[in-house]
């Protein structure tokens, strides 16, 4: 009422932003391990993605700073494929139900159009920047590649900035 306005906060930045601060604070601070040694800063209030930790600790963690975000915010976990292990599939979203507002299991979904391969594309490094490879064919044209994964609260299917693909890429999984 002081400004006459609504607001309310997001719990989750811009898709480029964590690589454009990272940039800006490396520029200002210089490179400060463990704190602007990366090409992306770590995304709201999430645990770090390099960080050890299972699904359930991280989960209850990260629901005490989502009421702080009534404008929204999301959660993830990171998952390896559980098409066979739906056990635990239900036993997390139970957890998520339970405990969080907002979550979602992340996990690959790729493709790659060269040799039919189904599983993860990786991300290599080619000439010191981040690429992604199909492990089976070697392929690495962006147009022949089918890549999936979640980023900022929704599934992106483009190819990233190198900000966030080494973010991807250093992500552990949860379980």
């Amino acid at each position: 009422s002081q400004h006459n306005i609504d607001f309310s906060l997001y719990g989750t930045p811009l898709e480029s932003t964590t690589y454009k601060f990272s940039k800006c604070l490396q520029k200002r601070f210089g490179i400060v391990p463990g704190i602007t040694d990366r090409s992306y800063i770590t995304n709201s209030y999430h645990v770090h993605v390099t960080e050890k930790i299972d699904a359930f600790t991280k989960l209850k963690f990260e629901s005490e700073f989502q009421k702080l975000s009534p404008g929204g915010a999301i959660s993830y976990v990171e998952v390896p494929n559980m098409q066979d292990n739906l056990e635990a599939v239900i036993k997390v979203m139970q957890f998520i139900y339970e405990n969080i507002m907002y979550a979602e299991l992340n996990t690959k979904s790729d493709y790659c159009q060269v040799c039919g391969y189904d599983g993860e594309i990786q991300i290599v490094q080619e000439d010191g920047k981040l690429v992604w490879e199909c492990p089976k064919c070697h392929n690495r044209d962006q147009n022949k590649l089918n890549v999936a994964r979640r980023t900022c609260g929704y599934i992106g299917t483009q190819f990233w900035n190198q900000g966030r693909t080494a973010e991807i890429k250093d992500r552990v999984l949860h379980l």
